[in-house]
């Protein structure tokens, strides 16, 4: 079963989600909500837990949409 990334379009909670079928129906643990948007995940590389930041802005290390300007 595929894992995929979503964030709820109600509450912008994000999480993980197992689907079994692409016609599953996903909705919000927190919320309930099924207005649902899956992201585009990230992949690890190597064996800790690191992993690629995209171009969202959603670094911790910093507040800017751009994380070529990051110094983490």
């Amino acid at each position: 079963m595929p894992l995929y990334e979503y964030v709820c379009l109600h509450c912008q909670h994000r999480f993980e989600a197992l689907v079994k079928a692409r016609s599953e129906n996903v909705i919000c643990p927190r919320c309930q909500s099924p207005k649902v948007k899956k992201l585009i995940s990230s992949f690890g590389i190597g064996g800790n837990s690191s992993r690629l930041k995209g171009g969202s802005g959603s670094c911790s290390g910093c507040s800017s949409s751009s994380c070529s300007t990051c110094h983490q």
